[in-house]
């Protein structure tokens, strides 16, 4: 009969995440997760499997923590002007909270994705999940009138996807200024503006 655990497997889990959000896969040691989660090699191990296995557990987890609450607010957009409102605030945000990490989707699609599959189809997923929200958003704004004749749901969610993607690579850098990062955002939403 094994024995009980004498740690809560979520709880620690969540400590592993927060290592692979801040320093990334291949930066984050078996050593650094240990440390963090308060358990030993043998626990981490029995309870995760290998390093890679935990790093999977802790993507699903920053989806179920993370991404839900994000999809949450995706869906509360009403307008236009909340979601340009909302990008805008995403920057200055950054700024302020600079030794923050950067979206572990993101940081796991630029250093993982291409060479595990495993990584791709969770990121993939995420993306997806993601994209679907905008597509709704859009949606509703096109049946308000607000978004200009000729664009899509999905080719907004497309533009909208793939500028944040690239928006989070700058968040919190000095370059470009946060001014020029602003004027991007304006200009993209007032692009597919009715």
């Amino acid at each position: 009969m094994p024995r009980p655990k004498s740690f809560d497997p979520e709880a620690v889990l969540t400590k592993a995440m927060v290592v692979f959000w801040e320093k990334g896969f291949d930066a984050a040691s078996i050593s650094d997760l240990t440390a963090a989660m308060g358990i030993n090699r043998f626990s981490l191990y029995d309870t995760f499997g290998d390093k890679h296995a935990l790093y999977i557990k802790a993507l699903e987890s920053y989806e179920t923590s993370i991404l839900e609450p994000i999809l949450a607010e995706i869906n509360a957009f009403q307008s236009i002007e909340d979601m340009k409102a909302h990008s805008l605030n995403k920057i200055d945000y950054h700024r302020e909270h600079a030794e923050q990490p950067c979206c572990m989707i993101h940081k796991a699609a630029i250093s993982m994705a291409a060479k595990d599959q495993e990584t791709l189809d969770r990121v993939n997923c995420i993306r997806k999940r993601v994209n679907a929200a905008f597509i709704e958003v859009f949606e509703r704004l096109i049946e308000k009138g607000e978004i200009r004749e000729g664009i899509t749901a999905s080719q907004a969610a497309s533009l909208v996807m793939f500028i944040h993607e690239g928006m989070m690579s700058h968040l919190g850098a000095a370059y470009p200024p946060d001014q020029a990062k602003k004027e991007a955002i304006t200009a993209l939403y007032d692009a597919i503006s009715a």
